[in-house]
């Protein structure tokens, strides 16, 4: 199986302290394994907003179902709450 999440103004760190949370182990510069799945951060052109880029990320997860459902839900889990934590710092007026 195989599932994609976009990230956006998501640090490829904290995208890999997750996967590492979620019970893998680095096993390149910015690849995962874990038992079962691998994850993968790939570079996506980034977005613009007038003179702003803003960059993009995708997470490629790849294994087994369970193993590949379980690590997509922790990842949603964790990037959903990366962007509830920070959307108070970016308002209508500032896009």
């Amino acid at each position: 199986m195989r599932t994609t999440i976009e990230l956006r103004l998501l640090p490829r760190f904290r995208v890999m302290d997750y996967l590492i949370q979620a019970g893998g182990s680095p096993t390149e510069a910015l690849s995962v394994a874990g038992d079962g799945w691998t994850a993968t951060i790939e570079a996506l052109e980034p977005d613009r907003l007038g003179l702003v880029a803003v960059p993009r990320d995708c997470l490629v997860i790849e294994g087994d179902e369970a193993a590949v459902e379980r690590v997509r839900s922790f990842m949603q889990r964790q990037v959903d709450q990366m962007r509830r934590r920070h959307a108070w710092r970016i308002g209508p007026g500032d896009i």
